[in-house]
This record gives C-alpha cells, structure tokens and sequence, in this order.
C-alpha cells in the first residue's frame, strides 16, 4: 500500500461515491459525518498521512460514545463506513460492492464461534457463551437471537469486564440486574433494553442451575414477596399441589397468588411469621383487604381454604386458620347476556380472513360460536382431538376433565382446514392454533382474540367480551329453544345442571316463565287479615 495523504484519500472516497449515482443530500452526510470527522482527527494527531491505525482507534472511540448514548447510531455508521471506504480505497484503488460485515459480527465476541473452555468453567465469558449457544437452539428469530446476544448477554459481559471480573459470580449478576432495573425506573434505558438484559440475566441463572433454558415467562420486575417464613410456607404449597395434581396450572397459580396476597397484607399488620397469628388477625386481615378488592374476596377465601387444608395435613402443630373462613363472601357478580346472532355476524365481518392472523381467528372464532366451547379449550385444540371422517370434535375439557364429543360443522371444519394448510406456520407443535410470531407456541389466551374484533364490531362498551360470550348465547340459544336440562349439559360440557342458572338469568324468555303469580294458590281470607 502506497502511501496517500489523507485529504487526497478522502476526496478520492467522495468522488468514488458521487460515481455510483447517490443523492448529492447522502454524499454531503457522508462527508459530514465520515471523512471530514476522520481527516479532522488524524490531522489532530499530526498524521498527514494516512494510517489505518489512526483511523481504526478513531473508530473505536466513536464506538464507545455510542454506546454510552452521546453519539447517534447513525452517525456512527457513516463514521464506521466511511473508515471502511478509506481503507479500501487505500489497499485496492476503489471501493467494494461487497457489503460491510456487521460490526458485532467482527468485534463483539459473543457473535463468534468462540471455543469454550471446559464444561466446569468458571470463566465469565465461558458460561455466557454456553448460555449463548442454547438460546440458539430456541424457537427464536434470527433477529431476536441477535438482539438478546448484543443487548442481552453483550451488555452482562461488558459490566463484569467493567468491574476487572473474569470469573462468574451471582452477587455481580444481580447486581447488574438491579443496576439496569435502576435506570429503567430513572428512564435512562428503555423498557424493551430492561426486559432483554434481565430475561438474559435470567438465563445465565437457569442454565447454571439446569443445564438448559426455556421460554418461560418472568414474574413482573416490581413483584412484592411475602416475608421469608410466609414464602417458605408458599414453596411448601406450591410442591404439594403439584404432587397432588388435583388442580389445573391455572388454578393452582390463582391459588398461589392469593395466598401471597394474605401474607403481604399479614406483613403490612406487623404479623411476620406463621405461629403469630390468631384466628381475630385472619378476620381482621380479610377484611382489610376486601377494602382495596371487594370483589375478588370470595375467591380468595377459597384459595385460604385449600391453603388451610395443607396446612392442617403438613403442619398440624401451628394453628388451624380454618374456623375463620367459614363464612361464605357474598358474591357481585353480574349477569351478562351472551353475542346474539346478529352480534356474532358483525364480529365474523370484522375480520379480515386473507390475512395469516385473520384466518386462524376466524377459525377459532368459528369454533366458538358453533361449538359453544370454552377459550382454554379452543386454544389447547390438538390435531388428534378432530375426526375429520367423522366431523367430530373429542377433548377432555380444562376446566373439568370431562371428556365431551361435539358434531363439527362443514363450515367450521373448512375454516380450521383452510387455516392448517394455508396460514398455520411450519413447525412440529402439536396444537392446532398458533402464535403467528416466533416462537410458534399456542395461544395463551382467546379473549384477546375475541376482544379484539369485538371492539370493532360492537364498540367498547359492550360487556363481555371474549369466548364465553358466545358459551352464554349458545346456552340462551338452547334454552329458548326447549331443548332438555341434561342434553344442553351434555352440549355445554357441564357437570351439573345447577350450571345452567347464568344462562337462564340472561334469557328474558325464560325469566318471564319463572316469574309467577299468587293468583291459583288457595289462601283464606282470615290469613291476609
């Protein structure tokens, strides 16, 4: 490489450029924020000449203040161009077409193939590239892999190396994730930034324990633990439900949380640990927290009940908080009327059924509204739970565990079968209904789905909005209809009959029946006296 003065070199670059047809707006920016920075800085230090050394420790100063947030990204990606151009022009006379390698790709380790060293390294980068390489085997996109790489695992190891720590150490991790939660309450990074750099945090953590990782989803950064013996006891809970398995996920998670609920507000009384408490403090610690939720105290004295049972049976020797529940709470609840015909034909309209999104909820939809199914049970549809020659639906259901086969209709099953082979992405789930994101898991939930669509339709002030809405019209539908108690249990999936009591509360039709008059009951005059 000959040697060139750095001027001529940098006009050589912007000639090249202005050859390849650009805007005269981009080669002024690029000569703005490129070459004349870069020529300004070697003539600073006394270099006429040009010296790649010079340009490439211009280069990583500039990196540095963008990461630090003091220089626009985009400013430094002329920069970064433009010292690539230089030395192109340098070494070959021209510029390349060839386009320039991600700078993480060339200089962040974490994007290399780095050989690690022995499984039992303690070694911080050793166990991040671990934890790396199994993030890679998630069903992640390419560009969130990279994401959780860079703003991820790329942010933990520059903090360890801030601090001259090689080795891993727990107390340094949690302390970079209370650092970054810190500036995410002080506004000094953005939510999405926190989330990455804590589930990434979370991981190395994970693995470390398991020797794997998962796409479990983590409890919210502000959430409030009871105090330790309270949590212990929680622990103990949560494992014996388990073991029991008598309860769904759902459930036992509710039950979890409202437990916690007790014990957090015991704390506030001044009440720490179990032995303390008396039957009054229970009385006393319901009643404080129906003042901020009213109404979901019945449910919670359920939750305590069961937690009562496993008390009693774990730890007979502390006391038995069950005599104060055995009041019942009054319920509030509202009685809300299910989607008419006419309502559910508005929604199915608002749908846009050529869109990959469109077409899997206007399937689920569908199955809702002819099939009167539960949300939980739509999205936990599998392939095997549809004969199709016999156009049959056959599931346990969720909430119940019992088994219930229901007739699929010719349009329903053409919507199901039209989303599977046109809209449902490639992948081995066995779900039927999916995420239309990465990662493909099933739907978490179909309320959001219904809502959605809903709102558009009808507008946001129509109540009830979700799956059970169309369960209460099809069980208004059957009422109104005539059709027997026990078939329409059958259809619905219900255990008792005493289930059909909301449906009939919301049929006018019906109410009109059970209101009766006094007129045919013999009463002698004596008695109205």
């Amino acid at each position: 490489m000959n040697k060139i003065e750095i001027t001529v070199l940098s006009a050589r670059v912007l000639d090249a450029l202005s050859g390849r047809g650009l805007k005269a707006k981009t080669v002024h920016e690029f000569e703005r924020y490129g070459t004349r920075r870069i020529v300004k800085h070697c003539l600073g230090k006394g270099q006429i000449l040009y010296s790649k050394e010079t340009v490439q420790n211009f280069v990583w100063q500039e990196r540095a203040k963008q990461e630090s947030g003091t220089l626009p990204h985009y400013q430094w990606g002329i920069t970064r161009r433009a010292a690539v151009y230089l030395d192109q022009m340098a070494e070959y006379g021209k510029i390349q077409d060839e386009p320039i390698r991600p700078w993480e790709a060339e200089h962040n380790p974490l994007f290399q193939a780095i050989s690690c060293n022995p499984s039992n390294s303690m070694k911080v980068i050793d166990i991040i590239c671990r934890t790396r390489d199994a993030v890679m085997q998630l069903e992640l996109s390419d560009k969130t892999k990279t994401n959780y790489i860079y703003c991820g695992f790329g942010a933990i190891l520059n903090f360890f190396i801030s601090r001259g720590e090689e080795s891993y150490s727990p107390e340094t991790l949690a302390l970079f994730v209370k650092t970054v939660q810190e500036n995410f309450v002080n506004g000094a990074i953005q939510k999405a930034s926190f989330q990455t750099m804590r589930k990434a945090a979370h991981w190395i953590e994970e693995y470390l324990s398991t020797g794997q990782v998962s796409q479990q989803k983590l409890r919210k950064y502000n959430f409030a633990c009871a105090p330790p013996e309270f949590e212990n006891l929680l622990s103990q809970y949560q494992l014996y439900m388990d073991n029991e398995n008598y309860l769904k996920e759902g459930t036992r998670q509710f039950y979890l949380s409202s437990v916690r609920t007790f014990f957090r507000t015991m704390d506030i009384l001044g009440i720490y640990h179990y032995a303390e408490i008396t039957l009054p403090d229970v009385t006393r610690c319901l009643a404080k927290i129906s003042e901020t939720f009213p109404c979901g105290i019945f449910n919670l004295t359920g939750s305590m009940r069961s937690f009562a049972r496993f008390m009693a049976e774990k730890h007979p020797e502390l006391l038995d908080i069950s005599p104060a529940l055995v009041f019942s709470a009054a319920k509030r609840r509202s009685v809300y009327v299910g989607y008419t015909h006419e309502e559910a034909q508005k929604i199915f309209s608002a749908i846009n059924r050529s869109s990959t999104m469109g077409m899997r909820d206007y399937a689920m939809i569908m199955l809702a509204y002819t099939t009167g199914l539960r949300g939980c049970d739509i999205v936990n549809l599998k392939f095997d739970s549809i004969d199709w020659d016999a156009c049959e639906l056959r599931l346990v259901q969720e909430k119940t565990n019992i088994p219930v086969s229901l007739p699929l209709d010719t349009k329903t099953g053409n919507a199901i079968a039209d989303y599977i082979l046109h809209a449902r992405p490639k992948c081995k789930s066995e779900y039927i209904f999916l995420r239309v994101l990465r990662p493909y898991t099933k739907i978490g939930s179909m309320w959001t789905v219904i809502a959605k669509y809903a709102h558009i339709a009808l507008g946001k002030d129509r109540k009830m909005n979700g799956p059970h809405a169309f369960r209460r019209g099809m069980g208004r539908q059957l009422l109104e209809a005539n059709i027997p108690a026990p078939l329409i249990c059958d259809i619905l999936g219900h255990s008792s009959s005493v289930s059909l009591r909301q449906y009939t509360a919301s049929s006018l039709e019906k109410l009109k029946v059970c209101a009766g008059t006094i007129s045919a009951i013999p009463i002698a005059q004596e008695a109205l006296l």
